[in-house]
């Protein structure tokens, strides 16, 4: 009977093989099999699981044949007995087989396929686009609702705040002194009755040594007694320095010729050489600098006070200023004091209106000179400053940077796809949109699918075109 059973399933998988999802059934003769069979879709092959019971014999007096199975898998067969094991070896189909191994083969090489794309490295291109500079100014008039022209802003003067401050900074010029000689009068006496002249050059010593000599001719009158003829004359002492400082009286007696006598009054003036200070007409603007950015900003925080959330003081303000000092350059001074006065006027402006303003004449310009595919980026920098009491120059600056676009990307990358980085390279940049290209690596770039394709922008200081207009 165990022949049979082996016959009988041989014959069911030849069935199976030929008929794909057809259930087989047994006879009447053989024990009831069951076979359950889960297509693989991706292998394209069929798992059978078989299931062999005992076929249910009607009741009778007679015991019913009883069919052997093979011993359980963890007992040992009786020698010369087949185990389940030995017994599926011997009667797997050849079909079965073939198929299994197809489908193993099948199954690699498909993995294989999915597998492999992703072993390709992807090179990032990293591209900097043209990035240009638009500027453009405007003159306004404070007051009054926006014109046509542009040339009037809603806004308004804020009354006029005048500050003081003062300073005392060193001086830094630099002087030389020759050693100087004291000076001073001689008074010469005459007792004769007639007239004497005194020669310039004279030289007349004190009682202590100290020689002096008169500095131009003098004559001195006769005597008309009891009262001696007398004149005064300028002198200086022959030794430069401290040492010709005479007291008054210092000469005092006969001198030159006879019937003439001298007395001197106090010489001063005699010192030695020396190195001074001096004011300079830098210290004393250095300091005006310096006291000017100090009072711009009191003066700027007291208008702010003033100024709605809605407005914008126009800065630098429009101010008059006025520098004075204690000393004259050139003078002899350690230090200078420096005191400024300004009186300043402060105006301001709708913030959204000029905003909105500036924006949309920069947008004009911009299609104007650039054409499409530039869009702005970043904020517009608007700076302002005064033309007079109520007139303001705004000027208002943008970067604009070229967009690709999905199909030029796709355009470039086919390009340079299979290239080397030098003839890539060169490619991208004689587009007139790219302005610098590197790579990720140095290796020949992949196909299209393993390109990838980064913008950079760049600082605005590093800006190579700009386009302006006044």
């Amino acid at each position: 009977m165990q022949d049979n059973m082996y016959n009988d399933l041989e014959h069911m998988l030849r069935e199976l093989d030929q008929e794909g999802h057809q259930q087989a059934h047994t006879t009447n003769d053989i024990p009831h099999i069951e076979a359950n069979q889960e297509y693989d879709r991706e292998c394209r092959m069929y798992d059978i699981e078989i299931h062999i019971y005992p076929k249910e014999e009607p009741e009778a007096e007679e015991p019913a044949n009883i069919v052997e199975s093979a011993p359980p898998i963890d007992q040992e067969p009786e020698p010369g007995e087949r185990g389940p094991l030995q017994w599926v070896r011997e009667h797997t189909h050849p079909l079965v087989a073939l198929s299994f191994i197809i489908c193993t083969c099948a199954l690699v090489v498909g993995c294989l396929l999915y597998v492999l794309p992703f072993w390709t490295t992807t090179t990032t291109v990293t591209l900097v686009p043209v990035a240009r500079t638009i500027e453009t100014r405007l003159t306004a008039t404070i007051g009054g609702d926006t014109d046509k022209t542009h040339s009037q802003i809603p806004g308004r003067v804020l009354p006029t705040v005048t500050m003081s401050q003062a300073r005392a900074v060193a001086t830094t010029g630099k002087a030389h002194q020759d050693a100087q000689a004291a000076h001073g009068y001689i008074t010469f006496y005459n007792s004769a009755t007639y007239a004497q002249t005194i020669p310039a050059g004279t030289l007349v010593t004190s009682a202590h040594g100290v020689q002096v000599i008169t500095d131009q001719d003098v004559t001195i009158g006769a005597a008309s007694y009891p009262t001696f003829g007398q004149a005064s004359v300028s002198a200086h002492a022959t030794q430069a320095g401290p040492v010709g400082n005479m007291k008054a009286g210092a000469i005092y007696g006969p001198c030159c010729r006879v019937n003439i006598s001298a007395v001197n009054g106090a010489f001063s003036g005699g010192q030695e050489a020396r190195d001074y200070q001096t004011a300079t007409q830098h210290d004393i603007a250095t300091a005006g600098a310096s006291l000017k950015a100090s009072l711009d900003q009191s003066i700027t925080a007291a208008l702010q006070t003033q100024v709605q959330s809605t407005e914008t003081l126009v800065t630098p303000l429009h101010c008059q200023p006025k520098t004075s000092a204690d000393r004259q350059p050139g003078e002899e001074a350690a230090s200078v004091n420096v005191t400024l006065d300004e009186t300043c006027i402060g105006m301001v402006y709708q913030t959204q209106v000029l905003q909105t303003l500036i924006t949309q004449v920069l947008t004009t310009q911009a299609k104007q000179q650039l054409g499409a595919g530039y869009t702005s980026s970043g904020d517009i920098h608007i700076t302002t400053t005064t033309q007079g009491t109520t007139t303001i120059q705004a000027t208002g600056t943008s970067i604009w940077v070229y967009q690709f676009s999905q199909a030029e990307q796709e355009s470039m990358k086919s390009s340079i796809a299979g290239k080397s980085q030098a003839q890539a390279k060169n490619l991208l940049l004689a587009r007139i949109s790219v302005q610098s290209v590197s790579f990720s690596n140095n290796a020949t770039l992949p196909d299209v699918q393993h390109l990838r394709l980064v913008f950079m922008s760049v600082p605005p200081e590093t800006l190579l075109f700009h386009v302006s207009r006044g």
